[in-house]
């Protein structure tokens, strides 16, 4: 009555260890992971793209290029030295013009130049026009140096990235983190985005088309994307931890099962 008792007890064990592996496989679907999810094979989608204004703290990289690269040289920041060194964020960040509390840069010659609250189109064209009074003929390439972006939480490399591109979307900054993983949320991915001095934080739905028409589909320096885990992962690791007790346990009756025989 005994051994028939164990018996029991260990295929109720092994009935539920089953029955716990099939509900850690079945925890995801598509439907939870996809991005853009929609039934329509193709899609117009219009672009909401808001244009990025200067704000102190941002690092400006301003290039002044002339037949005469000896006067040029005298609105440049960048040296022989600093040439030969190889171009990462460091010397970007140093070999830039930093804009100050007052929304100003300070350029050789010319003088301090406000540019805050402008794009970075309008500040080429502002600097353009004063080298105009300088130097005949130059070209004028002005770059934002400071596109960085934060991407947090349950995606497989999290950390800050350094965009090189004025159009980055949220995609591209996901990619860069490595994907999110399989268990994050894809239905509201907090953004946090600085708008002067206060920040605004938003939720973001990357499973829904209408994402694209976002004004925050396009990413502004310093955004940060924090990505939440969902409920699905922690019970999932909750169960695994089931799993090991219950194994564990069936390992125990066995063990005294063959004693008892």
């Amino acid at each position: 009555m005994k051994l028939k008792a164990i018996l029991d007890m260990k295929l109720f064990l092994y009935s539920l260890s089953l029955a716990s592996i099939l509900l850690l496989s079945s925890c995801y679907s598509s439907k939870n992971i996809d991005y853009l999810q929609s039934e329509n094979q193709e899609m117009l989608m219009s672009l909401s793209k808001s244009e990025y204004l200067v704000q102190p703290n941002d690092v400006l990289s301003i290039n002044v290029q002339s037949r005469d690269p000896d006067q040029a040289a005298f609105f440049n920041i960048t040296t022989v030295q600093n040439n030969n060194l190889q171009a990462n964020t460091a010397s970007l960040f140093l070999n830039g013009y930093t804009v100050d509390k007052q929304g100003e840069i300070n350029l050789a010659i010319i003088g301090e130049l406000n540019v805050a609250d402008k794009s970075v189109e309008q500040i080429r064209d502002l600097v353009q026009s004063e080298i105009d009074k300088y130097l005949l003929n130059a070209l004028v390439s002005v770059k934002l140096t400071s596109f960085k972006v934060s991407v947090l939480g349950d995606v497989k490399n999290p950390g800050t990235n350094y965009i090189y591109n004025t159009q980055a979307t949220i995609f591209e900054a996901l990619s860069a983190a490595g994907d999110l993983n399989i268990s994050a949320k894809r239905k509201n991915v907090k953004l946090i985005r600085q708008l002067g001095e206060k920040s605004i934080v938003v939720d973001l739905d990357l499973t829904s088309p209408t994402l694209i028409n976002s004004p925050y589909y396009f990413l502004h320096p310093n955004d940060v994307l924090y990505v939440e885990t969902s409920k699905a992962n922690i019970f999932q690791r909750n169960l695994g931890v089931f799993s090991l007790i219950l194994s564990a346990i069936t390992t125990t009756i066995l063990v005294l099962s063959f004693t008892t025989n």
